[in-house]
C-alpha cells in the first residue's frame, strides 16, 4: 500500500510494430524485478499484451471490455484483474478481440478520452483512498491500440506519462509524425499529462556505427522532437523475442545491456512516481 495513487504511463504509437507492448512489458518486468507491484492494462483488441503474459481470462471474469462498459457498482475494479502467472508483482486487466465493441460504446459516450482514467483511479466512487486500486501499485502500464480509434483516446487520456516507440526507418518517422499530431491536438485537454521521450526500436548497427537508415531515421525524429526527448534506441535483436518468449529479461539471457534504453525510460518517469516507490527503486540499486 502506498501513500498516494500510482501514475500510469502509455507507449504511443499509430502504426503496428512500433515497439509498445515491447516497451510495456520489459518496463513492467523491471520495475517488479525491484520488488514493486505493476499492474498492465491491455487495451489492444489484439491482446497481445494478454498474450505474452500467459493471461487466459475465465469466461466469467470481466476484462477491460467490462471496466470500459460499466461502472464501479456492476464491475468493480479490483474484479478485472487477473495475476500473471508464476510473477508475485505483476496483475492485468486482459484484452480479448472483444474489446473492438468497446469502441462503439465509447464513440456514443462522446467522453473517450476521459472514461478509462475516471474508472483507473476510481473518480465519484465512494471509497476511503488508502482503498483505492492505484494505491497498491508502484505504476499502471497500459498497452493502446496502434491505431487513431476511441480506444487509443481513452488510453492516452489515463496517462500521467507518455513514450512514443518508432521504427528506426521511414515507416517509423511516419509513425512518430502521427502520433505527435494525436498528441498535439488533445494536449490541451490533458494538460497534467507529460510526454518523456521518443524511443527509436529496431535501430540496426554494423560494429560501432548505425545504418545510414537507422542514423537518418533517428536524426528527423530529433528534428521533430528535440535533442532532450531523444532516448536510447533498442536495438534490432532477437534477444527481445526470445525474452519475451521465456518469460524473461534481457538480463537472464546475458544481455542486460540491451536493458538500458527501458531504465533511461525509468529515469524519465521517476519524478511520476510517489517517493516511497522511487526511494525503493533507489534502495535496489544500491544493494545490486
Amino acid at each position: 500500500m502506498y501513500k498516494q495513487d500510482c501514475p500510469c504511463f502509455v507507449p504511443l504509437a499509430l502504426a503496428g510494430g512500433q515497439g509498445k507492448s515491447t516497451v510495456a512489458l520489459m518496463l513492467g518486468r523491471i520495475l517488479a524485478r525491484k520488488g514493486l507491484p505493476v499492474l498492465f492494462i491491455d487495451a489492444d483488441p489484439q491482446a497481445s499484451l494478454t498474450a505474452f503474459l500467459e493471461v487466459e481470462p475465465p469466461d466469467d471474469h470481466p476484462t477491460l471490455l467490462e471496466v470500459i462498459t460499466n461502472g464501479e457498482d456492476k464491475v468493480p475494479l479490483y474484479s478485472a484483474i487477473h495475476p500473471v502467472p508464476n510473477e508475485d508483482n505483476l496483475f492485468i486487466i486482459p484484452a480479448t478481440d472483444q474489446l473492438e465493441n468497446a469502441n462503439h460504446y465509447l464513440a456514443a459516450s462522446g467522453m473517450s478520452l476521459t472514461i478509462l482514467k475516471q474508472r483507473i483511479y476510481q473518480v465519484g466512487v465512494n471509497i476511503d483512498p488508502e482503498y483505492k486500486i492505484t494505491r497498491n501499485f508502484a505504476m499502471v502500464i497500459i498497452d493502446p491500440p496502434p491505431e487513431r480509434s476511441h480506444l487509443a483516446l481513452t488510453s492516452m487520456g489515463a496517462g500521467t506519462c507518455w513514450a512514443i516507440p518508432a521504427e528506426a526507418n521511414v515507416k517509423g518517422v511516419q509513425s512518430l509524425v502521427r502520433t505527435l499530431d494525436l498528441l498535439k491536438t488533445y494536449q490541451a485537454l490533458l494538460s497534467n499529462s507529460t510526454m518523456v521521450g521518443v524511443i527509436p526500436f529496431r535501430a540496426k548497427w554494423v560494429g560501432l556505427n548505425p545504418t545510414k537508415t537507422t542514423k537518418e531515421s533517428i536524426t528527423v525524429m530529433e528534428e521533430l522532437v528535440g535533442k532532450e526527448l531523444m532516448l536510447p534506441n533498442l536495438l534490432e535483436s532477437d534477444i527481445y523475442k526470445r525474452a519475451i518468449n521465456e518469460q524473461v529479461l534481457p538480463r537472464d539471457i546475458g544481455k542486460e545491456d540491451l536493458e538500458y534504453p527501458i531504465t533511461s525510460l525509468l529515469d524519465k518517469i521517476q519524478p511520476y512516481l510517489s517517493p516511497d516507490v522511487t526511494s525503493i527503486i533507489n534502495n535496489h540499486e544500491l544493494t545490486r
